[in-house]
């Protein structure tokens, strides 16, 4: 047992003290995790096991053919060794592990499942699934323990080991790893849970089959591990937000434990002095900083490089800038509340590829120097039962941004007429548009109903005409699309194609499982920009009704 005093222990006080201190350049969610760290552990209940700890990470220093880092140590401590005095649980049971590729998340994952199978944890039938959306991802960190135990003939003896489980004998607790059609989704009795790559998990629906099993054994643990990816207003994205949300003190920690190595900001890419923000262990890997130096200069000669370095290595997501609608930034800036609307005059939108799929309408108002575009989207359910979308649609459901239209051969055109009239008790519809082919299959239904609709044009030439206002709103943050994330999911599928003429056509990015509904819908309404009469603070006009 180490002998020497520390404030809280030797390896939390190191890394605390580096980052601090400025020994390594540490991320604003870094220095946030120190301060979250420090008054957590300042808590009077709270209990610091150095014993634990020690003893995890010497047994894992014991056989793994690398040595842990400060941070890694500093990530055991709080895994191994931190519980509350009043009743021993576990303080933290639930870890993000955020990092650019090439900082050594799998390796830690796989030292902690190592350590969470053996003695010195204690606790028996402690199982440990490895989950990923492809088997390959998953059986990463789980080849990596198997070949640590055949390169150790001490742990041959110790281990029962196939090529889909491992098993340590003195506490019956076996790793395997899962994918998303495992025949280990339900009945199990995982001690931990690891979802690997959780920038690939599309919805919840993967997460919450495993964590059922949760609870049967004590001390229970879930971590989710990831680099950046391209999948929006999803699991890493919310992942995310609870850890902003956690590090500024908004909300309790509840056992979550935000680990977070990125760069600040793109600027910072170019001093490759700083990439250990993202990349902790950079500077203890010749091979690797060699490597990404490399991928570095690579990725001026190709925009597709270009994004990959930043969203996988420097955790900065990123599109096309040559494409792209908007930056993530940009789009994420258009959730602004939605101020008072009540009685101003206002432009309709219907869009739609087939109304037996989805079908979005929305909107536009002009006030105080903003675009204020409020959508909802139809989704016919057999849209919904034959693809499944890199978005939670029931979520969106459930937040009042889609419908679900069941027990109809398609969407009804009565149904977004109805949508219309009741908006109109409480907004001034000047019209409402639609591009001629909407146009035709709506303007029977709207006619009978008394509803004005106008057929507009749409394509590349009216693309370029409305794409400089586009791209000065969203770079400006002067569009609000309210708390909608369907709507941020529409925009984050579209790019921008230039033609060889010059014109500019905003297209979709996949054809099958995003959806540009509600972008397009608001491209609709933009084309009547004009005709909006911009509103102050206090003008209104009386509420239109049918």
């Amino acid at each position: 047992m180490k002998m020497r005093s520390y404030r809280y222990h030797e390896y939390i006080d190191a890394w605390m003290d580096a980052v601090e201190h400025g020994k390594v350049h540490a991320c604003e969610e870094q220095k946030l995790l120190m301060e979250f760290a420090r008054e957590v552990l300042d808590d009077p209940n709270v209990i610091i096991d150095s014993e634990k700890i020690y003893e995890a990470v010497e047994v894992v220093g014991k056989y793994f053919p690398f040595g842990l880092l400060d941070f890694q140590r500093f990530f055991f401590a709080f895994v191994s060794g931190i519980f509350y005095k009043d009743t021993g649980d576990l303080v933290f049971d639930e870890f993000f592990v955020y990092m650019g590729r090439g900082g050594g998340k799998n390796g830690l994952i796989s030292c902690t499942s190592f350590y969470l199978q053996s003695d010195k944890h204690g606790i028996k039938n402690y199982d440990i699934d490895i989950v990923a959306t492809s088997e390959k991802q998953a059986k990463t960190s789980f080849e990596e323990v198997y070949q640590v135990i055949e390169d150790t003939p001490k742990l041959q003896k110790l281990f029962h080991r196939t090529k889909e489980e491992i098993t340590f004998s003195k506490t019956n607790s076996t790793l395997r790893y899962c994918t998303s059609n495992a025949r280990t989704k339900d009945g199990g009795r995982p001690g931990a849970l690891i979802f690997d790559e959780v920038h690939q998990y599309e919805n919840y629906d993967n997460i919450a089959v495993h964590i059922g099993g949760l609870g049967k054994v004590a001390n229970p643990r879930r971590f989710y591990i990831t680099t950046d990816g391209n999948v929006r207003e999803s699991v890493l994205d919310d992942l995310k937000e609870k850890s902003r949300r956690i590090l500024l003190g908004e909300d309790h920690h509840n056992g979550f434990f935000p680990f977070i190595f990125k760069m600040d900001s793109v600027e910072e890419v170019d001093n490759p002095d700083l990439w250990e923000k993202a990349i902790p262990r950079i500077n203890h890997d010749r091979t690797l900083k060699r490597t990404i130096l490399k991928e570095y200069n690579d990725m001026h000669q190709s925009s597709e490089l270009k994004v990959a370095f930043l969203t996988k290595r420097m955790n900065i997501p990123t599109q096309d800038e040559a494409t792209a609608v908007a930056s993530w930034e940009e789009i994420k800036a258009t959730n602004q509340p939605i101020p008072d609307l009540i009685g101003l005059e206002c432009i309709g939108a219907v869009d739609f590829a087939d109304l037996k799929d989805f079908c979005s309408v929305g909107l536009l108002f002009k006030k105080g120097g903003k675009r204020i575009f409020m959508q909802h989207t139809f989704i016919h359910e057999k849209s919904i039962k034959f693809t499944k979308f890199n978005i939670d649609i029931q979520e969106a459901v459930d937040l009042g941004l889609a419908t679900i239209i069941k027990g109809a051969p398609t969407i009804p055109p009565k149904v977004v007429v109805e949508w219309f009239k009741e908006k109109a008790s409480m907004y001034h519809i000047k019209t409402i548009v639609a591009d001629s082919f909407r146009y035709a299959a709506l303007k029977e239904t709207f006619n009978n109903e008394g509803a004005p609709l106008e057929s507009i044009r749409s394509g590349e030439i009216s693309h370029s005409k409305l794409h400089p206002l586009i791209s000065q709103l969203f770079a400006n943050g002067l569009l609000i699309f309210g708390d909608d994330k369907l709507m941020r999911w529409y925009v984050n599928n579209t790019y921008v194609e230039t033609r060889r003429n010059g014109n500019k056509a905003y297209l979709k990015i996949e054809p099958i499982k995003r959806k540009t509904d509600g972008f397009f819908c608001f491209l609709h309404a933009m084309t009547k920009d004009e005709d909006l009469e911009e509103v102050g603070e206090f003008r209104s006009y009386g509420v239109y009704t049918y």
